[in-house]
């Protein structure tokens, strides 16, 4: 938690951050979505914060003989636990990062604690308020893709994300694990 706290400020982030905070405000009755942002690869995604069980250093993961896929990648210790692990970037195919961008990456567990599942993200900034009104279509290039996990985009101070279907999540991990 230092780390996060001592880390440099932005300069763009504090400038939005202060013209946020001089906006006035109403008070709304509007529905609030509690999502975690995680980046994955090129890749923001907003996942329902009901569906993490933890955020967590990335742990060794062990391959399985016989089982590795390019979405599998094995299975991992998670706090006492054994938890398949899948690369989501590869799952989705999603564009890498170029060379030089920052990492930090984390250990995204999802699902429920008996029946789990994680990926590694390369950022994890940490669970955001998003306003139902604020939730837009998907693309339709996206919307007739086999591999999506999504169900719709949300703004973000990090740029757009796709907002995760907890159900098409769990379908795509659940075949990439070959369950």
């Amino acid at each position: 938690m230092t780390r996060l706290l001592d880390r440099p400020a932005v300069p763009s982030l504090v400038a939005e951050a202060t013209r946020a905070s001089a906006q006035p405000r109403s008070l709304s009755r509007e529905a609030l979505k509690q999502v975690l942002l995680a980046r994955c690869g090129a890749e923001w995604f907003a996942i329902p914060a009901a569906e993490v069980v933890r955020v967590s250093p990335v742990p060794r993961v062990h391959p399985l003989p016989h089982r590795r896929t390019e979405s599998f990648r094995g299975v991992a210790a998670l706090a006492g636990a054994i938890v398949p692990v899948i690369d989501l970037s590869a799952l989705l195919g999603c564009a890498r990062v170029p060379e030089g961008t920052v990492r930090r990456a984390r250990m995204v567990q999802v699902g429920r604690a008996d029946r789990s599942i994680a990926f590694e993200a390369d950022e994890v900034p940490g669970v955001h308020s998003i306003l139902s009104s604020s939730v837009r279509d998907l693309p339709v290039t996206v919307t007739v893709s086999t591999r999506r996990i999504g169900c719709g985009l949300v703004p973000t101070t990090h740029g757009i994300a796709t907002l995760v279907d907890p159900a098409r999540m769990h379908a795509e991990f659940d075949r990439a694990v070959g369950t």
